[in-house]
Order: C-alpha cells, then sequence, then structure tokens
C-alpha cells in the first residue's frame, strides 16, 4: 500500500520539505475554494428579493417555535390531565389542570421572547440565489442577519370528540402564534405563523362526561 501511494505522489513532494509544500498548497486550495464560495454568497446576496428574506424568517421562526414547545414540554414534570372515575370504572370528569398549564405558556413565552427579539441569522440554500428554478432550495445555507421585533401568544383549547362506537376522545391542544418584524433595510420581513401541539388525549368509553372541570 507504502509503494502505490508512492507512486501516486510525486517525488518532490515525498521529502520532509516537499510535505510541507504539499500541505501548504492543499491549504490554499481549501482557502482559495471557501474565498470563492464566500465570494458567491455575498453577491448573491444583493439579489435576494422579500420573498426569499420572508421565507427565511418563516422557517426561522417555526424552528424555533417548535424548539421552544418540544423544551418546555420536556421540562414539565406534572401530568397536565387529571381523570376521575366512578365505583364503576366509568370516567366521571376530566380535569385539566390550569396551573401547569400556565406555567407550561409562561415558559413557552419565555423562550420565545429570548429567540425571537434581536440579530438573529436565517438560513438561506445558495441554489436560491442563482435565480435557476431546478437550484432553487438546494445547496448549502447562506446565512442573512435579520434584527427581529417579535410578539408570540399561546392559547389552549379542550374539546370532545368522536372515537369510534360508544367512545369519545378527550383532546387539549396548544397553539402557539407568533409574528416577526425584522428592521433590517437590507432584509426587511413581516411574518406570522402558528403552530398547534396535542398535549393530552384521554379516550372516554361510554357516556362522555357532562362537564370538563379545571383544577387551579
Amino acid at each position: 500500500m507504502r509503494y502505490i501511494l508512492k507512486r501516486h505522489i510525486p517525488a518532490r513532494f515525498r521529502s520532509p520539505a516537499g510535505k510541507k509544500k504539499l500541505l501548504r498548497r492543499v491549504l490554499l486550495a481549501v482557502l482559495a475554494a471557501l474565498l470563492s464560495w464566500e465570494t458567491a454568497a455575498e453577491v448573491g446576496l444583493f439579489s435576494v428579493s422579500q420573498a426569499l428574506t420572508e421565507t427565511a424568517a418563516r422557517s426561522y421562526l417555526l424552528s424555533q417555535m417548535s424548539q421552544a414547545v418540544n423544551e418546555e414540554l420536556r421540562s414539565e414534570k406534572n401530568g397536565l390531565v387529571e381523570i376521575n372515575r366512578t365505583g364503576g370504572g366509568e370516567v366521571s370528569a376530566v380535569s385539566a389542570d390550569t396551573a401547569a398549564l400556565n406555567n407550561l405558556k409562561a415558559g413557552v413565552l419565555s423562550r420565545l421572547k429570548k429567540s425571537l427579539n434581536g440579530i438573529v441569522t436565517a438560513w438561506v440554500p445558495i441554489g436560491s440565489l442563482t435565480g435557476v428554478g431546478v437550484l432553487n432550495g438546494r445547496g448549502p445555507g447562506v446565512p442573512i442577519r435579520l434584527k427581529l421585533e417579535a410578539s408570540a401568544d399561546v392559547t389552549f383549547q379542550t374539546e370532545f370528540c368522536s372515537a369510534g362506537v360508544n367512545q369519545s376522545c378527550h383532546r387539549i391542544t396548544m397553539t402557539v402564534t407568533a409574528k416577526a418584524y425584522s428592521q433590517s433595510k437590507r432584509f426587511e420581513a413581516l411574518v406570522e405563523e402558528e403552530t398547534e401541539t396535542v398535549l393530552a388525549e384521554t379516550v372516554v368509553i361510554g357516556a362522555v362526561p357532562d362537564v370538563a372541570l379545571t383544577k387551579s
């Protein structure tokens, strides 16, 4: 194997000094490639349209909303729902713990306030900067800096829906709505997104409880 490698490496690069020279050439080639990519990216950024900027901002907004919800749910130690049953085992009430829901809401909003306000980095695929349709959305991401001001809100919904014969499902969902505005003169954008997360589902066999109680 060593003999084969030597055959493919010119003799002038086999000595210690030659190896250093080869290493320098490799590093210079890598540096030149990086500079070429950076130059192409900078040139492409001047052609970024408002629609493309808003797409990048919307993608950033959705990723941060999803991350805030997932992280807060992972940190939630207590259950969000309590089920009360009769002596016969039938569900008599489904209680949502409003204190836990309020803590969840406060946690999500706190995370979003930190991640959606100030200078943030969104990403645009380099292929989208070429104007070539087949390359749109492809290639490595080019960072664009956005100065965001954002607001968010969290609401909860509870509902009963049919889950089959003589069965119903009690569901609690959380809706997160966020709106963000980029003040940058170069990358101006105004976006709004909404996500919905199912927090709990309880299948009730038999009659639907008359009242879904809440516990504060």
